[in-house]
């Protein structure tokens, strides 16, 4: 019932009038009743409202969390911790997230649990965890229909995965994931998910399976033509396949770099750069 407290702060910043807002959707008694969080509404009527309002589903998710968001709160501690190389404080996430799962019986907090023990397995060069991935393959393998959560998962699990493995598991999402395409925040984490795969499989040797998800990759092009960094990215896996391939590809593969520079992405620069090099010693490429 604290949606319609959400609503009516939203309105008020916005500066319009609850009977433009609620015109033939809500009774004046009812506005009261759900702008003081004592009632609710359907879901149909919360997306009239919400139009009105002219925000869109994330905006208002996001004013609705402030900051009380525990899986961005979970993931900026596991990435500070594991950059940082703090086993310790991965230890402590990992009973964070089985006290939580206890609790709320939210799988997703099951899934930090495994990740985390996974980075840690990572961090020490152990295999103390490795059962803890068959929690989320077999989550990912069972689900149907994968959603912005089922993308990030196999994201920010792909590094643990057999190239075989990582086959499986996007042939079974591939349909849903190119529906959702659509979706701003759905594009942008496919796109990040599929420059994953690439340099796993890159880094593999596994060409053709590599022009696959480029493949992939530029089937999403024209929805992300907005979108610099990964319009860059594009041609920059393009350039790698290319140099692999034997043709020459180094002013354009710099080129790329040198945008990063311009966009002020350094870090993803000297990214770009390892790669390449990386790649030039993996096939022998003088």
């Amino acid at each position: 019932m604290y949606v319609g407290k959400v609503i009516r702060d939203i309105r008020i910043s916005k500066n319009i009038p609850s009977n433009k807002v609620y015109k033939n959707i809500l009774s004046r008694p009812a506005i009261a009743k759900f702008e003081k969080g004592l009632s609710d509404t359907t879901v149909e009527k919360f997306f009239e409202i919400i139009n009105v309002l002219n925000i869109t589903l994330e905006e208002f998710e996001v004013i609705y969390k402030n900051d009380g968001n525990k899986d961005l709160l979970y993931t900026r501690k596991y990435i500070e911790a594991y950059y940082n190389k703090n086993v310790a404080a991965l230890k402590q996430i990992t009973f964070d997230a089985k006290r939580d799962y206890l609790v709320t019986g939210n799988e997703k907090f099951r899934h930090y649990q495994a990740l985390v023990s996974l980075l840690i397995d990572d961090l020490n060069g152990t295999n103390e965890y490795r059962e803890e991935l068959d929690v989320i393959q077999n989550y990912l393998m069972n689900c149907n229909s994968w959603g912005y959560y089922e993308v990030t998962l196999f994201t920010n699990t792909l590094s643990f995965y057999s190239n075989e493995l990582i086959d499986l598991v996007y042939s079974r999402a591939k349909n849903t994931l190119l529906m959702l395409k659509n979706i701003k925040r759905y594009r942008n984490e496919v796109a990040l998910m599929l420059f994953n795969i690439l340099e796993i499989k890159i880094v593999s040797k596994n060409v053709n399976s590599a022009k696959f998800y480029l493949t992939e990759l530029n089937k999403i092009k024209l929805d992300v033509v907005d979108n610099m960094y990964i319009q860059a990215m594009i041609k920059y896996f393009t350039a790698i396949l290319n140099l692999i391939d034997g043709k020459c590809q180094e002013d354009a593969i710099l080129y790329i770099t040198k945008m990063f520079d311009f966009l002020g992405l350094d870090s993803k620069k000297d990214q770009c750069l390892s790669f390449y090099n990386k790649v030039k010693t993996l096939y022998s490429i003088a």
